[in-house]
């Protein structure tokens, strides 16, 4: 349940991991026994930080033989609903991509994509005034930026009438490597949006 004195919750989430800072989301968007479907959700880590009984998570993913672009969901089932795909073309995320029929995303566009095709089944079974929390990461592709964030804040207003409540910026623990010589500064941050239905 919210209440008025707790700590206050910043935009910039520069220590702790990710479950810290869905627990930090879920305090200010979240209601007790609200019920969440989480469809990536792998061995639950976004979950550790939230009290057990808080919500009720629907935990579900690939390895379970649910695809999040294909959910076995009734319309308007949940309150809220979250997505942590594998969001750049990265080696180190190959076994997950396997799972979603492909040995590797080749271009940009195959994850937006697949953003394209979750978010239409997220705002199906997520109750109107609910949120969507999607995670992403903006990428470099062929020396060019590809501004993943501001690409899924349009397809989410423009093709599925979503409000874009709140961003999330999450800095990244591990520092990533660099190639020499570099022409792009290298992400060590990735996205949480808060959409509303």
């Amino acid at each position: 349940m919210k209440t008025e004195n707790q700590e206050s919750i910043y935009t910039l989430h520069d220590e702790g991991d990710n479950a810290t800072l869905i627990a930090n989301v879920a305090r200010l968007y979240f209601n007790e026994r609200d019920r969440i479907a989480d469809v990536t959700y792998g061995k639950g880590a976004f979950w550790t930080k939230v009290p057990d009984g808080q919500y009720i998570i629907v935990g579900s993913d690939i390895k379970t033989g649910i695809d999040f672009r294909c959910l076995p969901y009734s319309d308007n089932t949940f309150h809220h609903s979250v997505i942590d795909p594998p969001y750049a073309r990265i080696s180190s995320l190959k076994n997950m991509v396997t799972c979603y029929g492909t040995s590797r995303f080749n271009t940009h566009q195959d994850i937006l994509e697949m953003y394209h095709g979750g978010l239409a089944e997220l705002k199906r079974v997520t109750k109107k005034g609910g949120y969507i929390l999607v995670k992403c990461q903006d990428e470099v592709e062929g020396r060019r930026q590809k501004y993943t964030h501001i690409e899924l804040m349009n397809m989410a207003v423009q093709e599925y009438d979503l409000y874009p409540k709140d961003l999330f910026i999450f800095k990244n623990r591990k520092t990533p490597k660099t190639k020499t010589p570099q022409h792009h500064a290298r992400k060590n941050h990735s996205y949480l949006w808060v959409f509303q239905v």
